[in-house]
């Protein structure tokens, strides 16, 4: 990290202000040949985080009139000597400015790499620079939620506790390798019941993983019925516009229609399916292929029913399909009030929640959406953990090396095989907060960074 780095932080485009950032041996260096100050000061000599008002000027030609912040290490975020330029918010102007940079000695900065160097430079650890990421990505107040308390270290405090305890099981035990007869039944016990807890505690954070997937990528609420109840007609009503096209002719929807609203912060996704019957052609069967594939995907069926008619045999046999799913909240729409009533609901369970609603006339949507977010906030009582792939698969390996250890414990006397069960646990939990990864890792985690992050 001997180079000096430089891009534009903001979005491209016309706006009041754009920033550019400069990292790096020679930031302060380079900040000086272009930067002419309103009152006459040596930007090397100011004190850390300041800011200067001035001018950038090159070759005499005058650029910009800015504002220029100067940050020095270790104390910036990069953990190097930084500067950030405010000019105003012209694409040309801020391409002009990064262009005299580049020629004064500084290269365009990677991807995620200001905080590849925060990283590397230990201002933070690696879930918190994922976190970096996650909160300029967040899609909502609870993913937001997520990623400024991954920020602020609680996931890492968690990940280091668990690998303090590790580390303390694993020097008595070594304590013990040189008397392993001498290890009572009773200590044993004890190692066990410590394995078992932090084995829970592993689960949890897996658990909270699955969660935070679910947050990230939004509530998928898929609308399920036969064809021409008004599946679409109630698409179009919770998104509040015509997306979807309804006519009386059944089975217009030969394809899915995806959609997404926010509800008190939540984002749900939710998917307009084809009507699932027997199939008249092969439009019509791939079409039901993809609603199955759908169907797996999601977290909640509005099961649409068309309440002026009577239920069906194919309705009853759709449903009993539906029910065979798994860790999915079922609802019972019955569309079309505003019609005289003829459905027969005493087939479904008791325990179904229903929701009337006459989706042409927009009545009842507000009472749907309630229940939505009633299903939502009772799920979010399980806090999300944001995990990437590496660090799940990093859990998942530490779980089967403490089944290992607790297996060692109960069949054999092997203290030696339980230090090196103990030592690759730490070693991962290590791994998780970047004290031992690999730079490929890190590179594939910082590559889905904005440039000038």
């Amino acid at each position: 990290m001997k180079d000096t780095i430089t891009a534009i932080a903001t979005p491209l485009g016309y706006s009041a202000i754009g920033i550019i950032r400069i990292s790096g041996p020679q930031a302060i260096g380079i900040a000086k040949k272009i930067f002419l100050p309103i009152r006459e000061k040596d930007l090397e000599k100011v004190p850390s985080h300041t800011l200067h008002y001035g001018r950038i000027y090159y070759n005499d030609e005058f650029i910009d009139e800015v504002l220029l912040a100067v940050y020095k290490g270790p104390n910036s975020y990069t953990g190097e000597d930084m500067v950030e330029i405010f000019t105003h918010g012209s694409p040309i102007i801020l391409e002009e400015v990064l262009k005299i940079i580049i020629n004064e000695g500084a290269r365009i900065a990677e991807k995620g790499e200001f905080t590849k160097r925060a990283f590397l430079n230990g201002k933070i650890d690696l879930l918190q620079a994922e976190s970096i990421n996650e909160i300029i990505r967040a899609e909502s107040k609870t993913s937001l939620r997520i990623a400024l308390s991954k920020l602020e270290g609680d996931t890492s405090k968690r990940i280091r506790e668990l690998k303090d305890r590790v580390e303390f099981l694993r020097v008595q035990l070594e304590a013990s390798i040189d008397f392993p007869e001498d290890v009572e039944e009773k200590e044993k016990s004890e190692w066990i019941r410590i394995l078992e807890e932090i084995k829970k505690e592993v689960e949890e954070l897996l658990l909270k993983g699955e969660k935070g997937d679910l947050i990230k990528e939004g509530y998928k609420v898929i609308l399920v019925g036969k064809p021409n109840v008004g599946k679409s007609s109630l698409f179009n009503s919770l998104m509040r516009e015509d997306r979807a096209i309804v006519t009386p002719i059944p089975g217009t929807t030969r394809d899915y229609i995806e959609g997404e609203i926010y509800l008190s912060g939540y984002l749900i996704k939710i998917y307009d399916t084809a009507g699932l019957s027997i199939p008249r052609d092969i439009l019509d069967k791939l079409g039901m292929e993809k609603t199955k594939k759908i169907l797996e995907k999601s977290n909640i069926i509005l099961f649409v029913l068309d309440g002026s008619l009577e239920i069906t045999e194919e309705e009853k046999n759709l449903f009993q399909g539906i029910m065979s799913y798994e860790n999915k909240k079922v609802l019972l729409v019955i569309n079309k009030i505003d019609l005289p009533l003829k459905i027969d609901l005493s087939f479904f369970p008791e325990n179904i929640e229903r929701v009337y609603v006459s989706a042409k006339n927009n009545i009842g949507i507000d009472r749907l959406e309630e229940k939505l977010k009633e299903y939502i906030i009772a799920e979010e009582s399980i806090d999300g953990l944001f995990l990437n792939i590496y660090h799940k698969e990093e859990l998942k390996k530490i779980n089967n090396l403490i089944d290992e250890s607790i297996k060692t414990l109960k069949n054999f006397n092997a203290i030696d095989i339980l230090g090196s069960f103990l030592y690759d646990i730490e070693r991962s939990l290590g791994n998780m907060l970047g004290e031992e990864v690999s730079l490929d890792i890190v590179d594939k985690i910082f590559e889905n960074f904005c440039v000038g992050k």
